[in-house]
């Protein structure tokens, strides 16, 4: 009894040393392209400072709140920390206890009674590792789990400050559309009196009905685009449809996200889904030294004491019986199942290799592309504020020509309308894809 501890330490270490370390340091590939600028790191900010915005910032926080799948991802990551737990625990023996009694008479005798309470411990090691290669593999779930937790969250707030962009779009484009309808309203009055005076004739007129009804219809479209986009909206809030606050078109606040900054390796290195890839892979390193283990033999054993009244005979007091066993199995032949498994798991951590190194190559590519997206929204906000200027002065200039002079034909009239319309609906356009570049650089750069 006495070499009972020596022996089982000596063990331990054994399990400990057959199991080498074999997950190395990934090599990270040239992610972006030459252009863009590169720093070892940057702080980390919090949406708080990116959304400034105050109503976003309302609806972000109540998403995070309320959302079902941050919800949903919450449960896992508990469910994930049972697990760690429980193999944390899986170092220490087993225990049972199973209390039994029985009652004898014999005809004229008087009752006899047994007890016994009996328990039993039971302790198996595995000599390849394998406790040790379970603990690690729950641990990078448990890590994994989390990381999948906070991809959630930042999908959840890139997803409503999109929606809250777009409703915002849509409200100023249909604001700038009721506008235009007002104004072909007047237009088709005015060419409605120049006809009757000899001005104008009925193709001009019905020119004019036709080109105001597609801007009502138009109207009624962006109408249920906004309706759409704030029940869509409501939906990431997990709430019932209800009306949104949210700041106008002329008053909201641009996503605080320099399109011109260094980008950070630390950034691409701590994003949640290339953390979460690389967690996996860890966790399956440590898979594959599990299915290794099984190889080795196992050491187990089974301790019993029992304190009864009932040894060969009916006795009282008591007494106190106690067993030992030790044994030792060693794995010969089980029909190829522990080849097989040991030969999945090197599969399996060969999967998740490459989705680890594809996580990577995603970073890099997302980070360009809304790079890309940011300087091109930019460049073409420039050009469409002086065609949107353009456009407004040939408005007023037609206009005060079809007042005063009978020169200008209703085609040119109609057409100057028409392009200051379009020419303000795609500024608004153009914005919306500066914000969304803003938003997709956000995703692709915080955690």
């Amino acid at each position: 009894m006495k070499m009972l501890p020596i022996l089982l330490t000596t063990l331990l270490a054994i399990g400990c040393s057959v199991q080498k370390p074999v997950v190395e340091e990934a090599v990270r590939p040239n992610l972006l392209e030459p252009d863009i600028i590169l720093v070892d790191s940057m702080s980390m900010r919090s949406w708080q400072e990116i959304f400034v915005d105050e109503p976003l910032q309302s609806l972000i926080a109540e998403a995070l709140d309320s959302n079902a799948d941050v919800r949903t991802m919450q449960l896992n990551v508990e469910q994930a920390a049972i697990q760690m737990r429980v193999a944390k625990l899986s170092y220490l023996p087993s225990f049972a206890l199973s209390p039994s009694g029985t009652v004898s008479k014999a005809q004229s005798s008087t009752a006899t009674y047994t007890y016994e309470l009996p328990l039993t411990m039971s302790w198996e090691l595995n000599l390849g590792g394998q406790m040790a290669a379970q603990k690690a593999a729950t641990k990078y779930q448990w890590m994994n789990a989390q990381e999948q937790l906070k991809y959630t969250r930042l999908q959840l707030i890139a997803s409503v400050a999109n929606a809250y962009y777009t409703l915002i779009m849509l409200d100023e484009q249909l604001r700038l559309s009721e506008q235009s309808v007002q104004l072909q309203r007047e237009t088709l009055e005015t060419i409605t009196a120049m006809k009757e005076v000899g001005m104008m004739n009925e193709l001009a007129v019905n020119q004019a009905e036709t080109e105001l009804q597609v801007t009502v219809a138009s109207v009624s479209d962006l109408r249920l685009q906004r309706e759409k986009t704030e029940r869509a909206l409501n939906v990431l809030l997990s709430r019932t449809t209800q009306n949104v606050q949210y700041s106008t078109y002329a008053d909201v606040k641009d996503i605080n996200m320099d399109a011109d900054a260094p980008v950070s390796l630390e950034a691409l290195a701590m994003r949640p889904d290339v953390r979460s890839a690389e967690y996996q892979l860890r966790a399956s390193f440590s898979n594959t030294k599990v299915a290794r283990s099984q190889f080795y033999p196992s050491l187990k054993l089974t301790a019993s004491g029992s304190w009864t009244n009932n040894i060969g005979e009916i006795v009282n007091p008591a007494k106190l019986l106690l067993n030992l066993i030790g044994g030792l199995t060693q794995p010969l032949f089980q029909m190829g199942q522990i080849k097989a498994n040991f030969e999945i798991a090197k599969l399996q951590q060969e999967q998740s290799q490459i989705a680890f190194e594809q996580a990577l190559l995603q970073a890099g590519s997302e980070v360009a592309n809304a790079l890309s997206e940011c300087h091109a929204a930019q460049q073409k906000l420039q050009v469409r504020e002086a065609q949107v200027e353009a456009s407004q002065k040939a408005v007023e200039n037609v206009r005060e020509l079809m007042q005063h002079s009978s020169s200008v034909t209703y085609l040119e009239v109609l057409t100057a309308q028409s392009s200051w319309l379009n020419a303000q609906l795609q500024q608004t356009a153009d914005w919306l894809e500066l914000q969304q570049g803003r938003i997709n650089l956000y995703k692709a750069l915080c955690r």
